[in-house]
């Protein structure tokens, strides 16, 4: 590695926390940008005066203004009033991505109230125990019947419970009138009733550095935690990317948005960042293969997506299916290969749409986006630039030195947009935090490299690797990104499997691209290409060590996901553990 590299007639030391190439054609504003002191609803009411009866939200059969979904949380955060909810206090809702469920934050949002979104396929031992975590006077749910509102406040601090009815999905405004007064729950479409008592004047006087949402890590490799976020990092967020994306005329463009409100990627990034910006949010609450073609005929510009959601646009979109309205697609979810990017634009091309597709990277912690690649040169082979208005170092893990362009270590964020804390457990937070150079950074759990452009190439999670027993580390994610460039492979995720002697060795869940029947000979085949030196699509050369090598391929037809819509690599790790413990009770019955 050079002492000193020079780039553009400027010499650099080499250190991303000193150069901030990044920042290299940012304007100043840009580089320091000024986040106001207000809650989203304030930010929101404001930036969208100039385009009130513009559409704001598409969900099913239900089409919503901006000016309508103002009113909408505006009578909702009365009845909020009215049902006691104050400051500080969290609303609990689980309920698919519907209209409802964002009008329910802004509302909570106008009267300091903080807002968590559940899975709505959650059993009610799991939704209970969030209710008490959080202390929730207010629980929101959809299609629920009384038993099972009765059984909710069962041993919680549930006060009130809203459920919103099936025959009210489509409604916009509120009826005036309870229509079952004595119903375990209140009705969400009846909350014009309650709204009307409350006669007080509501003092918005809420900031910055107040609590708004609280959102879940994915939890692909253990339990999701809570990411307790204030309106300061939302609204830092929302300046990040738009200072990044150089976008400056986003009205009337549409987004559609399909990973769940649970997940900053669902809620934050796809739809309050549309919001923000102007766009309508297209939300899909039941997507699935037999409906996706209904969803893109809505004409979305820009789709929140992940590799799974492309191969589901390639393999159900009829082939005569008009695409030309999408000119982005980003997948945010798991990394999109450079072979799978020339495919999917190979596909959009056959229907008459030219699309960027690359990828973003972020966490819950930084709001679901510490990179962008959208409005800036692509190099698909990378998960785009940091976030003008930020910063990010490389660290050695071991160490905590910091690393310069070219090494191999762990990214770590500052800026507005780093959450506030992990909810009610200090301890975990300043764990995953520390103070740099005057600066409070995040560890991201993401290994990758940092090139002199400030392009972030990810090469694995911290989270998802393993030792084995000559102390070698194996990173799961750099072993199959390196497997999917073989040519019969169409994806393939690769976990950790127990191992007497070598502690652990990798396993590999393998889709075959169609057309190729399964067969053990094709195991061996890959095995032994596993064992040459493949040639990236980028072009780089790159060769597995021997101990990378998976010692298990187990052919699937697809790969399980998760309901962030990424690939659930415990319940692949499970499998692997239960194929060890067979394997070893069969040795044991043979001797």
């Amino acid at each position: 590695m050079m002492k000193n590299l020079q780039i553009n007639e400027k010499l650099l030391t080499g250190y991303p926390s000193i150069d901030k190439t990044h920042l290299r054609d940012a304007k100043f504003i840009e580089k320091h940008p000024i986040i106001p002191n207000v809650n989203i609803y304030s930010a929101f009411k404001l930036m969208s005066a100039p385009y009130q009866n513009d559409s704001a939200v598409d969900c099913l059969d239900l089409n919503a203004t901006y000016k309508e979904l103002l009113k909408d949380s505006i009578t909702l955060s009365k009845a909020f009033r009215e049902l006691g909810v104050k400051k500080g206090d969290i609303i609990t809702v689980s309920m698919p991505n519907f209209y409802q469920a964002v009008t329910t934050f802004f509302a909570a949002n106008r009267i300091g109230a903080v807002t968590t979104f559940l899975n709505s396929f959650a059993g009610i031992d799991e939704i209970k125990r969030y209710l008490n975590e959080f202390e929730s006077p207010l629980f929101i749910n959809y299609d629920k019947v009384d038993e099972y509102n009765a059984s909710i406040k069962k041993g919680t601090s549930v006060q009130n419970i809203i459920t919103l009815d099936r025959n009210d999905l489509n409604k916009k405004g509120f009826a005036l009138e309870r229509s079952n007064p004595f119903s375990t729950a209140i009705s969400y479409y009846n909350l014009g009733s309650l709204s009307r008592f409350q006669r007080g004047i509501c003092n918005n006087v809420f900031g910055g550095n107040d609590d708004a949402l609280i959102l879940f890590t994915s939890g692909t490799t253990g339990n999701p935690k809570s990411v307790l976020l204030t309106n300061k990092n939302i609204l830092s967020s929302a300046i990040y990317m738009k200072n990044s994306t150089h976008l400056e005329n986003t009205r009337g463009e549409k987004s559609l948005v399909c990973v769940p409100f649970t997940y900053p990627y669902g809620f934050a990034t796809s739809t309050l960042m549309s919001l923000l910006c102007g766009r309508q949010a297209i939300l899909a609450p039941n997507l699935s293969k037999d409906n996706i073609s209904c969803y893109l005929g809505k004409n979305p510009n820009i789709i929140f997506g992940s590799p799974a959601l492309l191969e589901l646009i390639k393999r159900n979109v009829p082939e005569d299916f008009d695409l030309s309205s999408i000119d982005t697609f980003i997948s945010g979810g798991d990394f999109l290969t450079v072979k799978q990017n020339l495919e999917g634009k190979e596909f959009f091309e056959k229907h008459n749409a030219s699309v960027l597709i690359c990828n973003g990277s972020g966490n819950a912690e930084t709001v679901g986006a510490s990179t962008n690649a959208v409005g800036i040169p692509l190099k698909p082979e990378t998960v785009g630039k940091i976030l003008v208005g930020s910063d990010a170092i490389i660290i050695d893990v071991e160490t905590g030195k910091e690393l310069k362009y070219g090494e191999e270590g762990l990214l770590c964020i500052s800026g507005g947009h780093v959450f506030k804390g992990y909810y009610n457990n200090s301890e975990l937070t300043e764990n995953e935090k520390f103070e740099y150079k005057g600066k409070t950074y995040f560890k991201t759990g993401t290994r990758g490299i940092l090139d002199v452009d400030g392009y972030f190439t990810l090469t694995g999670r911290d989270s998802r690797y393993y030792i084995i027993s000559t102390l070698n580390k194996i990173y799961c994610d750099y072993v199959q990104n390196v497997i999917s460039n073989i040519d019969i492979i169409d994806s393939v995720a690769v976990v950790k499997k127990p191992d007497d002697e070598k502690l652990y060795t990798s396993k590999a869940f393998i889709v075959l691209k169609d057309g190729i029947e399964k067969d053990a000979v094709l195991k061996d085949y890959i095995l032994s290409k596993c064992e040459e030196e493949l040639v990236m699509e980028s072009g780089d050369k790159i060769q597995l060590k021997p101990y990378e090598i998976p010692t298990s391929i187990e052919f699937v037809d697809k790969l399980p996901r998760t309901l962030a819509d990424k690939i659930d690599y415990v319940y692949l790790e499970d499998l692997a553990t239960d194929e060890y413990e067979q394997e070893k009770v069969k040795v044991y019955k043979k001797k």
